[in-house]
């Protein structure tokens, strides 16, 4: 194992921004260009999408304001992931994937860039059994990896739509009765396959759990369908001055990128390790850590280490392994 070649990935991967940016501001289609540019795309920008950037960024530009994307994710960390609850290199590689994407868009748009990542505190556990003292130990982690990778020119904040009902009481509430109003129609019209594996993984606390009911599963899966339909979730991240970002195919109006340079899945369902690409040298790579197939651990120093526990040591495989998986909340 090449531990100085590892070594040099993690010092890049960790080095924190230096700001400075110089900036050449740039017109709307030059700027809709850099926002699609297909070197970050995981797929085309259908002609809506397209539309939908392109009036977005006039108005940005016009107003002297921050181009905003809104991220949806899930404010959790999968409980079969080894870092559980708290985040892990997953998150930094996302985190850190994003500004790499914005540093562009940033030098031709002088107000910068934002990134509201929107989640829903308090309500997982009707949907999964998640304790809320886990997402809350998983935003706290999140807080300063993503202060770390901000600056004045690209910046990063938490937005729990929650409080657009008055609470995690409130936003429960609506869940449910939406759930409850859709039912029949979303079950006659077939729930939807990634849904279903989503609940089925989510609804397990530990490796070795037994598998949950199919009628456990189901509800688990509608009560998620429920929360992502929700008309503010939405106004919020697509139907709004926000250009949504999705890691999923084919939802509408967003924009298709990856989780990091090499990966799709979603961080907070992943785990993240060096992954080596069979010339010798390392690339980051998000995987369910489940199955990873991790060949050995290095322990590490850095900026980041005391930040989370899970950071202090890396994963590494040395055969390529496969990656996939949805979240949940985090792709409509």
């Amino acid at each position: 194992m090449n531990e100085a070649g590892i070594r040099a990935v993690i010092a890049r991967l960790t080095q924190r921004p230096t700001g400075g940016l110089l900036v050449e501001p740039a017109d709307p289609e030059r700027l809709a260009a850099l926002i699609c540019a297909k070197a970050w795309r995981r797929s085309r920008v259908d002609a809506a999408t397209g539309s939908d950037i392109r009036v977005k960024v006039t108005a940005a530009r016009t107003a002297g304001a921050p181009i905003e994307f809104a991220v949806p994710f899930g404010g959790y960390k999968g409980a079969l992931q080894p870092s559980a609850p708290l985040p892990d290199w997953a998150e930094l590689f996302w985190i850190g994937h994003l500004r790499r994407y914005a540093e562009s868009v940033a030098a031709a748009h002088p107000a910068g860039v934002l990134f509201s990542l929107s989640y829903f505190h308090g309500v997982l556990g009707a949907i999964n059994g998640l304790p809320v003292g886990d997402q809350e130990a998983y935003i706290a982690g999140l807080r300063p990896l993503l202060a770390y990778f901000s600056d004045a020119r690209i910046g990063f904040r938490l937005v729990d739509l929650s409080e657009h009902f008055g609470g995690a009481a409130g936003a429960a509430a609506a869940i449910e009765r939406r759930f409850q109003d859709q039912r029949a129609a979303i079950e006659a019209g077939g729930v939807p396959a990634l849904a279903l594996q989503s609940a089925a993984r989510n609804l397990l606390r530990r490796p070795g759990d037994p598998a949950p009911a199919q009628p456990e599963i189901v509800a688990s899966a509608l009560r998620c369908v429920a929360m992502e339909s929700l008309e503010e979730r939405r106004r919020f991240n697509k139907f709004s001055t926000r250009i949504q970002i999705t890691h999923i195919r084919g939802a509408a109006l967003a924009l298709h990128l990856g989780s990091c340079a090499t990966s799709v899945m979603q961080p907070w369902v992943g785990t993240g390790v060096l992954e080596g690409d069979g010339a010798g040298g390392w690339r980051p790579r998000i995987l369910n850590g489940a199955s990873a197939g991790i060949d050995a651990r290095l322990d590490v120093r850095h900026p980041l280490e005391n930040m989370a526990p899970a950071l202090r040591s890396f994963g590494v495989c040395h055969r390529p392994a496969r990656a996939g998986g949805k979240g949940g909340g985090g792709d409509e």
